[in-house]
């Protein structure tokens, strides 16, 4: 008996020691996100002075009303959308440009760092810059715009419809700066 009850004390013992009131917290966790599996359709429309191609499981909206040639490229899984916007210049092309480095730069207070890609195609008549804009806070990673250097000139940046996570949303932002890039690859201006 004296074995037994010497075997419930340690017990005991042992079990009002090993129960404390320390809580150890668990990590944030994000969910997965999987990235479908796509293809391109060709965004040709005729009333449009440009066509490109885009991922399949992307949405084209338009903007008939106030600008014609404005359209969003909305990713509606990662609730994202390129903003795309185009006009006709009327001005030096130095304007544009430096209403598109202004527009990427706004986002620099936030940014670790802001990188540039040069865009030059001579066959296409197309030039421009794309902007990879760095941080976990960025509103807007990528930015970018195009042109003839004459008449036409576009302007695309790559917005999310929630707070920027931009760590969490690396595979998305990923998988849309290869997007962006076809966009560019098969972009052309029309005559």
């Amino acid at each position: 008996m004296k074995l037994n009850t010497c075997a419930l004390v340690i017990f005991l013992g042992i079990s009002i020691l090993s129960c404390t009131s320390d809580v150890i917290p668990k990590p944030v966790g994000n969910f997965r996100i999987d990235i479908p599996k796509h293809n391109y359709y060709n965004l040709n429309q005729k009333e449009l002075p440009y066509s490109f191609d885009y991922a399949d499981y992307a949405q084209i909206n338009s903007f008939k009303d106030n600008n014609p040639y404005w359209l969003d490229i909305f990713y509606p899984k990662f609730k994202a959308k390129i903003y795309i916007s185009y006009i006709k210049m009327d001005t030096s092309l130095s304007k544009y440009i430096n209403e598109s480095h202004d527009l990427a730069f706004k986002h620099a207070s936030m940014a670790a760092d802001i990188e540039s890609e040069a865009v030059i195609d001579n066959s296409r008549k197309l030039y421009g810059l794309i902007y990879y804009i760095k941080g976990n806070n960025v509103a807007s990673p990528i930015n970018f715009y195009l042109t003839d250097s004459v008449n036409n000139f576009l302007r695309g940046a790559l917005y999310f419809n929630m707070a920027p996570k931009n760590d969490s949303l690396s595979p998305v932002i990923q998988d849309i700066e290869k997007d962006i890039k076809v966009l560019i690859k098969t972009f052309k201006w029309k005559k």
